[in-house]
This record gives C-alpha cells, structure tokens and sequence, in this order.
C-alpha cells in the first residue's frame, strides 16, 4: 500500500511539473523509453534496488547511464536516488504516462489474436473499440496461439473476448451443466 502511495506521488507531482513546463509530451516519450530500458534489461532494474551500492556510487552510474535524457529526468533520478526511493522508478514511469495518456485523452487498447490480424479486421475491431469509449485509442497488438482463433479485445477496464477458447468454454461449462 505504501508503495502505491509512493509511486502515485512522485508521478503525480512530475507529470504537473511537466505541465507547467510545457514538456509533457518530451518527458512522456522519455519516461517511456526508460520504463522500456528497464523492462528489456533487468541489470538496471537491479542497479535501482541493488542496497550495497552507495548513493554516491549510484549517482556517478547513472549519470553515465543516463546522460542521453533530459535535464528534467536526471534530476527526478538524482531525487530518486538521493530519496532511496530508485526501486519505485519503472512503476512511476508508467503511472507518469498513464497520466499523460488520461490529461491527452487517450485509452490504451490491447488485441490479442491467434494470428496476425488482416487491416481490415483490425479496423472494424478498432472501429466497435471506439464505441465502447468516447477516448481516442492507443492500440497494442499481442499474438497468442493459446486463444485458438477470434480475438479479444481490452479497451481501458473493459473487455470483450470473441475467442474461440473462450466459447468451447462456453459450451463445456454448459455441456456440464447438463
């Protein structure tokens, strides 16, 4: 729980920086690139939580690290750090960009098929997603064998699944009802 309110804190307090900055779609790109960094490489993720390795130390790594980023990001990294507060980082970056997502309106969508959808599946898919929220949709595309054919759809909280695994679920349940 206290980690929630952490997070939500130090996300919230950036993303308003990044308003009155006039920045917040720069740093929104930013902290996407760095909670992907850290997701696709799990020695920085360690780096972050690692407690042997000084503040000092750490600060010296990460300016290596991160000297391709903004001014604003380092010094969120250096309060981070200096904070104790570095293990937090993946998750405020993506807090940060799911409030930069809500202030832009946007919804994340996520589709998952057995098989590559055609554009013109994609599209009508699109096109019941938007009636379902009045956001504009930012789509993510899974393929998972495991669903058989169909698809399903996740638009924000909601979900509407159109699988084939899920209707032979379907069926058995009430097969065995029966």
């Amino acid at each position: 729980m206290k980690s929630t309110k952490v997070v939500l804190r130090y996300a919230k307090a950036f993303f308003q920086y990044s308003l009155e900055c006039k920045k917040e779609e720069k740093l929104a790109k930013e902290m996407q690139q760095l909670y992907i960094a850290i997701e696709e490489h799990s020695n920085l993720e360690k780096f972050f939580s690692d407690p042997i390795l000084s503040v000092e130390k750490k600060l010296k790594i990460k300016r290596n690290l991160f000297k391709s980023f903004s001014k604003e990001i380092n010094d969120l990294l250096d309060l981070l750090i200096k904070k104790k507060r570095e293990v937090f980082l993946k998750m405020i970056a993506q807090k940060f960009i799911d409030l930069y997502n809500i202030n832009k309106g946007i919804v994340p969508a996520t589709i998952i098929s057995a098989t590559p959808l055609s554009t013109k599946s994609e599209k009508e898919i699109l096109k019941k997603a938007d009636q379902l929220t009045s956001f504009k949709i930012k789509l993510k595309k899974i393929i998972d064998p495991k669903i058989l054919g169909g698809f399903i759809i996740r638009v924000g909280d909601l979900q509407y699944n159109a699988s084939l695994s899920n209707r032979l679920n379907v069926l058995k349940r009430e097969l065995v009802k029966t």
